[in-house]
């Protein structure tokens, strides 16, 4: 059905030239090359830097610094190598020895398309420090989740930096990516990307237009590349883990007099399997799967009467995520790992065992998976499966998709929910997208296919120079439930509508982008055909060429509230109908900056009362060996009511020490006084190699307001210590 649907779509609209990518045929490396930074072996010379064009600050321009960028292959690895020199060695960027993490610093990206889709890609990252960081990039680099950068996978690089500037030296096994091979012949596409920090400056091969936003994680603005002689070696991988620890919780005593505290012990073991099936599909299996040291979940304050969004952090749903990827809109999923052993209120559940199996056949992105978890306290053992089929259509910008997801306990609920999806590229930066999906519940029963779906058709244009747009119109029904999903609202009608216009002004202005936009938005309940939530407004957007950003915009709001609702546990907001308007502004300083804020600023009428919401987020990179992140978050209420004005702070304090590229910690320390919490999570990390690492964690949660209740509340709710090692063997 999405094939027909997308196949008569494909009548209406007009057929377009595709771009010819001739593909280019890599030097396959006979020498040795050792893995040190140095870049000094012959192997290197043989072969031809690649030709490198400016995207920022002025596109088109050579490269302001001479740059030699170089890849190569034998059978096991892929080399790619770079001779950044720098007429002002001092000024290079080198601000962090922390893994995965980008501080304003110079880098080397390397984005390879190894499925060679136009879609899907693995990014890996390197700066002059060593540090690395790898990703993977999902939908073409389009959403604001289009690249997951909790992924991890294994690969190696060493850098050095000197006073002709810095060098790297780059070696990736083929058995870390997926691709599919011909008689032996592999086809990939690729990009390459030097970031000057200083300057603000990008260069990139292949040159990439300059209208185009983020074209370092667009896979389909890649070079093809081919690879000569390379077969599935069918990897495999097998990391098991040992954990210990304690966990201090505190409960009512029996008297219900006082808080006694409960001591608990753990020690327990487990293991995940990776093996390649073939070079294009990758068998995930796990065993007593554990996430102790996943970083805590971002504090937020909720100024809506709609559920909120956390991502996913776990890093066994990081690997091909992006097939998984179904989109419904406004955050909503029909598939949301997080849903998979995490209670509603965030608390660990039990994860049996599972497995997963990726990857692409033909023309076909496959992903399927299964997970079963463990009984927690009043959630029955439950079965979650899912099912994603994708392949590419009329050219290599457009898919059409399917998607199968159930939740099954043991008492006999049930959950399905079904799903087809499709973008299509039908002219130049124009996109067409499309989503339908359906759920069944066994709890809601006997429920109309209307009542129990959710649609959403989306038309756009994706440019960040001269006219863009986005249209979407959707609907979803009252009894719309996906189990294995995220679903922030249902039973309603929505038509959005965004107008831009974006300027490049070129060399002889300050900015290097502006843009200025008007947006509608509005929900009409499906029932009564009654309009919820209408919003107009209008943003300006700007960067400059020192890459500090601006931003300013004035929004009217109209919010039909069909019911009560708490607002920050302080007040409620009463059923009935509100008009009010806000404005924001907002200013970002250029990353490269050792220290460097973010300040937002929003004001104005709120409900039948006032708001002002205020954000300073600042950045000091001390050393290279230790980052002080913080962020502020205030908000001053008065809603309207008998009450007083009342204020809500949530602050942050992220403290990054690294003594090098193997040994770091990462302090993180949250108040919420909306929630009356205060929150520590401590991660100590020794990374002997990719997939060896010793942590320590340590959480604990503070009740910063113990006499809000009759009874008062112990200083700690909870606290634990971890210890955790895991060792991957290799095959």
């Amino acid at each position: 059905m999405t094939i027909l649907f997308a196949i008569a779509l494909s009548l209406m609209i007009q057929s377009v030239a595709q771009s010819i990518n001739e593909p280019m045929i890599l030097t396959r490396i006979t020498g040795p090359i050792v893995i040190d930074g140095h870049v000094d072996e012959p192997a290197w010379d043989l072969i031809d830097p690649v030709p490198l064009v400016s995207y920022d600050p002025v596109s088109g321009l050579p490269p302001s610094e001479p740059t030699e960028i170089r890849i190569g292959y034998d059978d096991q690895y892929i080399y790619a190598s770079i001779r950044a020199y720098d007429s002002n060695p001092s000024g290079i960027r080198a601000n962090t020895l922390y893994r995965d993490r980008l501080s304003g610093d110079d880098v080397f990206h390397i984005l390879l398309d190894t499925y060679n889709d136009n879609e899907s890609a693995m990014a890996f990252t390197i700066t002059p420090t060593g540090a690395k960081r790898d990703a993977t990039v999902s939908n073409d680099g389009e959403g604001p989740r289009a690249m997951n950068a909790d992924f991890t996978t294994y690969w190696d690089v060493a850098t050095q930096i000197t006073d002709e500037g810095w060098f790297a030296e780059v070696r990736i096994p083929f058995s870390s990516l997926g691709f599919q091979d011909d008689k032996g012949r592999v086809e990939m596409g690729l990009l390459f990307q030097r970031g000057i920090a200083r300057k603000n400056e990008r260069v990139t091969f292949p040159e990439v237009p300059a209208n185009v936003s983020r074209p370092f994680f667009k896979p389909s603005l890649g070079q093809r590349i081919v690879f000569e002689g390379i077969y599935s070696s069918r990897p495999l991988h097998i990391t098991p883990y040992i954990l210990g620890g304690l966990e201090q919780n505190y409960h009512l005593n029996e008297t219900q007099s006082g808080f006694s505290r409960n001591d608990d012990t753990t020690l327990e073991a487990g293991f995940d399997i990776k093996y390649g099936i073939t070079n294009n599909l990758t068998l995930d299996l796990t065993v007593n799967t554990d996430f102790a040291q996943v970083e805590a979940d971002d504090q937020q304050v909720n100024l809506t009467r709609f559920n909120l969004f956390f991502p996913e952090k776990r890093q066994f749903f990081q690997e091909r995520s992006g097939i998984f990827e179904f989109n419904t809109g406004d955050n909503g999923r029909l598939f949301h790992s997080r849903r998979i052993g995490l209670s509603p209120t965030g608390e660990q559940v039990r994860i049996i065992g599972g497995g997963r199996l990726t990857g692409r056949v033909g023309s076909w992105d496959i992903g399927l998976l299964n997970m079963q978890t463990g009984r927690y306290e009043d959630i029955d053992t439950e079965n979650f499966g899912v099912l994603r089929l994708r392949r590419e259509l009329f050219n290599p910008y457009s898919f059409a998709g399917a998607m199968a997801t159930s939740r099954i306990n043991t008492e006999g609920y049930y959950n399905i929910g079904l799903g087809m999806d499709g973008n299509i590229r039908f002219r130049g930066d124009d996109y067409f997208s499309y989503v339908w999906a359906f759920t069944m519940d066994e709890q809601i029963g006997g429920n109309s296919i209307t009542d129990a779906s959710k649609v959403r058709i989306n038309m756009e244009r994706r440019t960040r120079r001269g006219f863009s747009y986005e249209t979407t119109v959707g609907y979803s029904g009252e009894t719309y439930n996906p189990g294995t999903g995220f679903v922030p609202r249902n039973n309603y009608y929505m038509a959005e509508q965004n107008l831009r216009y974006g300027w490049l002004p070129g060399s002889a202005s300050p900015l290097l982008w502006h843009s200025f936009s008007v947006e509608s938005e509005g929900y009409w309940n499906a029932s009564t055909n009654r309009p919820e939530t209408v919003e107009l407004g209008s943003t300006w957007e700007a960067t400059t060429k020192p890459g500090a950003s601006f931003d300013a915009s004035v929004t009217w709001f109209y919010e039909d509230v069909p019911f009560d609702f708490p607002l920050l546990q302080s007040t409620n907001i009463t059923e009935g109908t509100y008009r009010f308007t806000r404005a924001s502004i907002g200013y970002r300083m250029a990353s490269s900056r050792l220290f460097r804020t973010r300040f937002q600023l929003d004001a104005g009428t709120f409900y039948n009362g006032n708001l002002i919401t205020a954000t300073i987020a600042p950045t000091w990179n001390v050393s290279r060996h230790l980052e002080l992140e913080a962020s502020y978050l205030y908000n001053l209420l008065d809603a309207g009511l008998d009450e007083d004005w009342f204020s809500v702070h949530v602050g942050q304090l992220r403290i990054r020490t690294a003594v090098n590229t193997r040994l770091s910690t990462n302090a993180f320390i949250q108040f919420n006084s909306a929630a009356n919490i205060a929150a520590t999570n401590v991660r100590f990390r020794y990374n002997f190699r990719d997939g060896n690492d010793f942590w320590i964690v340590f959480n604990q949660g503070m009740n910063t307001e113990r006499n809000r209740f009759e009874l008062a509340l112990p200083r700690t709710n909870a606290r634990t210590v971890m210890v955790k090692y895991t060792h991957t063997f290799h095959r």
